[in-house]
């Protein structure tokens, strides 16, 4: 799999496009319609949206797409969850070819778990795990799914669903996504597991799992991060909702209830994109809450966006530890590493300037506002929008099915960028380093 002058990061960048282009065709093809035909930009959309798993629909995908169009889009859901490295890997695996350094380098950097030289193991962990949790998924969403629909359509709901919440995509065969289900308490839950195991990452499922086998063995710094930081925002973040819409949408819920949408709001809005209530219907203290979640995201090498929960804590570490006046950061007694510290505030900053410069983009392109009503004001809705297509989320606020042909070319090239991965595009385009690199004399320069 060696190919001459492309780089890890690029081949990664490939592999999406690729999969994407192929989804578009499938989609745009007359087998895939639904209702009415399938224009290129809403197939195009539609492909992205699953390859990058946002869950953003121009479409309902219920009645927008046949049964052919809903499988495609399953498939595309499942290979931009795991990762089009992955099964690319696995192909030539299987095939008995030998894995290059640049395979090896490639899928490391694609989960981020440091095992570049395991890839083989790396992968059947993966699939392993992936398929694992699915299954049990299904079968969870199925013991509810039997009381309401035929065999054969719970059978395809629970799969379809169970797929869709663990690689945190968001789509749904039900057009009002999980609005019915606002009542049911095992099914919210059943999804909020499926979602938050998608949002961890596989390396740090991988540790849980083998701590389980053996108490003795310790987790990693990186693991300790991701499940602190993920338990702090979803504490943080059900708290938050409860108190915003007790008196609003949870007005005739009871406690029980309302906790649990809650909480369950609190988790799909850091990449999932389901919702149990009308975005719409939220207050303006939700809705800034919502998007706070939506650029933290999950965990480095999970099926989510957003800017990771590790790049979140590594900068409020930073800062706490400059006001104590500390040269080093340390945390469970480790010190990090200056290069993690710089990538993580690089990750921050190009972020932020690509929601500015997507936003600016987004708002020319929409100048006139959609056919629906605008409840929380014309920029506002287009920030959340932005947001929600750069950290892959899915949730709107009703604006995206009446959006332009550029306007709806914009959300695609956002959610490339969050899916991918703001450095995963910078080290595409970057030229090999130069040898021999001149280092000048320091001098300092004023701040603040």
């Amino acid at each position: 799999m060696e190919f001459f002058g492309v780089n890890p990061g690029q081949r990664i960048a490939l592999y999406f496009l690729g999969a994407i282009a192929v989804g578009t065709i499938l989609l745009w093809l007359p087998i895939s319609a639904g209702q009415a035909p399938v224009s290129i930009i809403d197939a195009l959309f539609t492909a992205t949206s699953a390859v990058c798993v946002t869950g953003l629909t121009v479409l309902d995908t219920g009645t927008g797409f046949s049964f052919f169009g809903q499988i495609v889009i399953l498939v595309l859901i499942q290979l931009g969850g795991l990762g089009i490295m992955t099964f690319a890997t696995a192909l030539f695996a299987s095939l008995g070819a030998k894995l290059s350094f640049g395979d090896r380098l490639g899928l490391s950097q694609s989960f981020l778990t440091g095992q570049g030289g395991k890839s083989t193991s790396l992968l059947k962990a993966i699939i392993l795990i992936a398929f694992g949790i699915e299954f049990l998924g299904a079968a969870a969403l199925f013991v509810r799914f039997q009381a309401q629909y035929p065999l054969d359509e719970a059978i395809y709901y629970a799969i379809f669903h169970s797929i869709s919440a663990f690689c945190n995509a968001g789509f749904s065969t039900f057009s009002n996504n999980l609005e019915s289900y606002q009542g049911d308490i095992p099914v919210i839950l059943v999804f909020s597991i499926l979602i938050i195991l998608g949002g961890l990452g596989f390396a740090v499922i991988r540790e849980l799992l083998d701590k389980a086998h053996n108490r003795k063995l310790k987790l990693s710094l990186h693991s300790k991060l991701c499940l602190i930081g993920t338990a702090a925002l979803l504490v943080l973040g059900t708290i938050a909702f409860l108190m915003a819409e007790y008196h609003n949408i949870f007005l005739r819920s009871g406690f029980d209830q309302s906790l649990t949408n809650a909480f369950f709001q609190s988790v799909t809005s850091r990449t999932a994109g389901f919702n149990t209530v009308p975005q719409s219907g939220l207050t303006e203290v939700s809705l800034m809450m919502a998007m706070v979640l939506m650029f933290i995201g999950v965990c480095p090498g999970s099926t989510g966006g957003g800017i990771k929960v590790t790049t979140m804590l590594l900068i409020l570490f930073l800062v706490y530890d400059r006001f104590k006046g500390e040269n080093f950061v340390t945390v469970f007694k480790r010190t990090i590493n200056t290069e993690s510290l710089v990538r993580a505030l690089t990750v921050f900053i190009l972020s932020t300037l690509a929601v500015v410069v997507l936003l600016a983009l987004f708002t020319y392109a929409e100048e006139k506002p959609p056919s629906h009503t605008l409840s929380h004001g014309w920029l506002g809705e287009s920030l959340f929008e932005i947001l929600s297509a750069f950290g892959t989320v899915g949730l709107s606020l009703g604006m995206t099915p009446h959006l332009h042909w550029l306007g709806k070319f914009i959300l695609v090239m956002t959610m490339f960028a969050g899916r991918v991965g703001l450095l995963t595009l910078a080290y595409s385009l970057a030229r090999p380093p130069k040898q021999g690199e001149i280092v000048y004399a320091e001098e300092s320069v004023m701040t603040g």
